[in-house]
């Protein structure tokens, strides 16, 4: 299996798909919790910040051909 999100997947989150932007965060659910972490313990409002930037940086991807 592909570690890899679908093109697809990510398409749809960029155009707002509640569906895909969930696939995509549980995908990266693991690198947020680690980023997440403030002395060895996961900040919540850390973890809610870095989901937000997440989300704020799919509907910014720009798709050039």
């Amino acid at each position: 299996m592909s570690k890899l999100l679908p093109y697809e997947t990510i398409v749809k989150a960029h155009e707002g798909d509640p569906d895909a932007v969930n696939t995509v965060l549980s995908h990266y659910a693991g690198y947020i919790r680690y980023f997440s972490k403030v002395n060895g313990q996961v900040n919540a409002e850390v973890e809610e910040y870095v989901e937000q930037q997440l989300i704020a940086a799919l509907f910014k991807f720009r798709f050039e051909c």
